[in-house]
């Protein structure tokens, strides 16, 4: 799909919602990404949104400011809708939303996807930004297994997100119904899958420092896309020193433009 108007991306999650008989939009708010917490915001809208920071019960339960925020809009109230119609277009195209339907109760749901931030790797608890738009999508492309992946679809009926050209995605949950806490087991991350995901921060560096070498032509999502495969090659190929990894990815990047050339010219 191309970029839309933001207000259409709401209209679409509508549509969505009204093909799989959801009521209501569940929206991640990242609010990392803001200059000033947005959790202000939600508690000003009537009638109240339910809200439920993902950060709770975890060691960064303080950081209040900084917590992904789970919002359950009832798109049939028109204040809600409308809040969240200007919130979309407050953030202005930023990288700040992952949204789901999901037919779970609220509160369950809200248990559920703060206990999916945890994951263990070599015995070590951390936390996994899935609510990071820019980060999602890669996580069921590249990153977790497809049994690790359950987790995450099994509350949802879909996700959708907005990719760094403005265009709207969606993925296809399995909308199971709400397992018990106790059944509930962390992700347990290789390093190879950490490496895999950490590459995700050193191509979105390389689309900045290298801007010169990708094609004027390619839009956002295109540049992260060739600089993500070249930094996932140089992993492949052993290189671990940020001087290597971006002169591996330039020479990459320098082929992929002598192939869009000729291709071109024919």
């Amino acid at each position: 799909m191309s970029a839309v108007p933001r207000n259409t991306w709401i209209e679409l999650l509508e549509v969505s919602c009204s093909q799989v008989s959801v009521t209501c939009l569940d929206i991640i708010i990242d609010q990392a990404g803001s200059d000033s917490p947005l959790l202000p915001s939600v508690l000003s809208v009537e009638p109240a949104l339910p809200w439920y920071s993902l950060f709770t019960g975890l060691p960064e339960a303080g950081a209040d400011e900084l917590a992904p925020l789970l919002v359950r809009v009832d798109l049939a109230q028109p204040l809600q809708r409308q809040w969240l119609v200007g919130l979309v277009q407050a953030l202005n195209g930023r990288s700040q939303l992952l949204v789901l339907g999901s037919l779970w109760p609220f509160q369950a749901l809200a248990e559920h996807l703060g206990r999916c931030l945890e994951v263990r790797n070599g015995g070590y608890l951390g936390l996994l930004r899935y609510y990071d738009p820019r980060l999602f999508p890669l996580l069921f492309s590249h990153v977790l297994e497809p049994q690790q992946q359950q987790p995450l679809l099994r509350p949802a009926v879909f996700w959708s997100w907005l990719d760094r050209d403005g265009s709207p995605k969606r993925l296809a949950g399995t909308a199971d119904t709400p397992e018990l806490p106790e059944d509930f087991t962390p992700i347990e991350l290789s390093d190879s899958q950490l490496e895999t995901l950490s590459c995700a921060s050193d191509a979105t560096v390389a689309m900045v420092s290298l801007a010169d070498a990708l094609p004027s032509a390619w839009r956002a999502e295109q540049r992260f896309q060739a600089c993500y495969a070249a930094m996932l090659d140089a992993t492949q190929a052993g290189l671990l020193l940020n001087s290597q990894r971006e002169a591996h990815t330039l020479d990459r990047l320098r082929n992929a433009c002598a192939t869009h050339t000729s291709e071109d010219r024919k």
